[in-house]
């Protein structure tokens, strides 16, 4: 026996899924409706209009950032309002919701009706929008090989009054409406152009506006005022008696307008006099009813009721920040899936006209729809200044290419105005960390502590640095608040310590000869050449070799610059680089360093010291 099934639910008291429920006979019908019946809607409804004109708005209100050389920018940018590209491109978004849209290119003296040629498209003179009613679709391109396959094989473009125009679909960037489901067919246009945005909010906005106006027409009734007037009906029945009764209602309407009181006949005591009622209207609910009605049309525009209203939402602690957030996803997604496609069309020949050919290297991205406040975009700042030091730090990316790409991107974001005149004035091998200018003068007040952009050594290091053939080099860094340092060693129970001047961080101690012009320059350093060590972080007093203290600390850069002069040609006498401070050489063997809490302030070391390697260095350490 075969066993039925259905799909719901059946409940067999109340109905509910059998032929007694209600809803069985409920049916969905589409009509079509006409161009007239569109536009009509979009002209009469401000909700229809701000519907389908504020998303057009918001996909081309802050265009887009080109990402070519500056001049190659200033002359796209330049031809992009030379066409009054941007406005265009709102009109035919605004005409994709009202059923579709075309833009034509006009290109030099060509002829309209032959492809354009991508490796030499001709000149773009001019752009034109026209609705989809201007243009007869010519059949529909066939062969699935074909570039324009599932487009017309032509447009005919009928302008009124000229003779009909022909054009390759190539030269026609086509804004078409909501795609059409192939299910029941159609006719071809329909299934090109797609459905106008009117067609699916129809409803929704007809039935909001009929709430409005409705409530619209009860505020004339707030306030409903009744006169009885004994004998009212005998005495309009002649005319003596309608022209008193006339004149009686002038009485009391001017009484209550000049005085804010009303007169009316109370009677003598043998007879009635007139009545007056006032009844006031309840309009508890109504609101709630018209907001309903209008959070409708918002979803079916896909818009939050912040932006189609222009008020924050209602609700406990709203501020309306998430919806805007949503809203500026929604519009990115039309610009990446909607919009982008129709200018790529048109880009293969606005690019060439302006630069002069095609440019596979530029390209583009749609600027960002809200702008970050100062605080936002300092904390910006940071987070990427942060993450591309430890880019750099990791060796990954050599120093050239590196600094040729952060320069980039500090110029793309405009945190640095003006960065791209200066750098334009610096010889590439300077601008790139490459070689170094020697021309600051020494620092006169202590002479390790050097001004940015030298590379000079304690001991007369300019006339060592003269003769540039590799020796044995010595590379050091002064620290220069060796004073707190040596006050922790003083608390810690330390008798002496090496003196403040002789306090440094060792970068390289090479045995084999080295050339010191091919080691560059630290990135890290500020604009005195000094290098900051934040304060915490891995720290560690141990003893080193035969009988140093020394305080071990993690210092990226400093590992990086060591592991880029060993890459250059130096050597190292230990496994590994461990940035250090030797403290004391006079610490006895049985005081318990593991007991210690390390040093945890800042430490900074001045500019890079460039010295011939001492063998004899052990005999001139002296404490105090």
């Amino acid at each position: 026996m075969n066993t039925p099934f259905a799909d719901g639910i059946l409940n067999a008291l109340t109905g509910a899924g059998t032929g007694r429920d209600p809803r069985s006979y409920n049916a969905y019908f589409f009509r079509r409706l006409s161009d007239y019946e569109i536009e009509a809607t979009y002209r009469a409804s401000w909700l229809c209009r701000k519907g389908i004109d504020k998303p057009a708005t918001e996909m081309v209100r802050e265009r887009r950032n080109w990402q070519a050389d500056a001049d190659q920018i200033r002359k796209l940018e330049a031809l992009e309002r030379k066409l009054d590209l941007w406005n265009k491109l709102k009109r035919a978004e605004i005409l994709r919701g009202l059923g579709g849209a075309a833009m034509v290119m006009w290109i030099g003296n060509d002829r309209p009706d032959a492809p354009i040629n991508p490796d030499s498209p001709g000149k773009l003179r001019s752009l034109h929008v026209w609705h989809k009613s201007r243009l007869t679709l010519g059949p529909m391109r066939t062969d699935p090989a074909d570039e324009w396959y599932g487009y017309p094989t032509f447009y005919t473009l009928n302008t009124g009054g000229r003779l009909p125009v022909n054009i390759h679909p190539s030269r026609v960037i086509a804004f078409r409406g909501d795609p059409i489901p192939d299910i029941r067919g159609g006719s071809w246009e329909e299934q090109f152009w797609g459905d106008s945005k009117v067609q699916t909010v129809l409803d929704a906005v007809q039935n909001s506006d009929t709430a409005q106006n409705g409530f619209a027409a009860l505020i004339k009734d707030a306030r409903n005022r009744r006169i009885g007037i004994p004998g009212m009906t005998q005495m309009a029945a002649t005319a003596d008696g309608e022209r008193i009764l006339s004149a009686r209602m002038k009485a009391m309407a001017l009484g209550e307008s000049m005085f804010g009181v009303t007169f009316y006949d109370s009677g003598d005591g043998t007879k009635g006099g007139e009545t007056i009622e006032d009844r006031q209207m309840t309009w508890a609910g109504i609101p709630d009813i018209n907001n309903n009605y209008l959070g409708m049309v918002c979803g079916a525009f896909d818009m939050p009721a912040t932006v189609m209203l222009g008020k924050s939402p209602d609700g406990q602690n709203a501020t309306g920040a998430s919806d805007i957030e949503l809203w500026h996803k929604t519009i990115k997604a039309r610009q990446d899936l909607d919009l982008r496609p129709c200018i790529d069309q048109l880009d293969v020949v606005l690019v060439p006209t302006a630069l002069g050919a095609p440019d596979g290297d530029v390209w583009w991205e749609f600027a960002p729809l809200s702008t970050p406040s100062e605080k936002e975009e300092a904390e910006t700042f940071k987070a990427t200044a942060d993450a591309m030091d430890k880019v750099r730090t990791s060796g990954a990316i050599p120093d050239e290419a590196f600094a040729k790409g952060y320069q980039n991107l500090l110029s793309e974001k405009g945190w640095i105005p003006g960065l791209d005149g200066a750098l334009a004035e610096i010889p590439p091998d300077e601008r790139f960390g490459l070689n170094a200018s020697n021309d600051d003068d020494t620092n006169e007040e202590d002479p390790s502590a050097l001004q940015a952009g030298q590379r000079v050594a304690a001991n007369d290091a300019a006339t060592w640095l003269a003769d540039a053939s590799p020796r044995p080099l010595y590379v050091q860094r002064k620290l220069l608040n060796a004073a707190d340092l040596i006050a922790w060693a003083k608390d810690n129970g330390f008798d002496t310590t090496l003196p403040a001047s002789d306090m440094h961080v060792t970068i390289l101690y090479s045995r084999s000869p080295v050339d010191p012009m091919k080691m560059g320059r630290a990135w890290s350093e500020d604009e005195k050449g000094q290098i900051t060590v934040r304060p915490g972080g891995p720290r560690v007093i141990e003893r080193l070799g035969e009988n140093a203290v020394v305080l071990r600390f993690a210092a990226p850069d400093l590992e990086w610059r060591h592991r880029e002069m060993i890459e250059a040609g130096g050597s190292h006498d230990w496994p590994e680089y461990a940035p250090h401070i030797t403290i004391s050489y006079g610490v006895p063997a049985d005081i318990d360093l593991d007991a210690l809490k390390p040093f945890n302030g800042v430490l900074r070391f001045g500019p890079e010291i460039f010295e011939a390697l001492d063998l004899d260095w052990k005999q001139k350490v002296s404490e105090e």
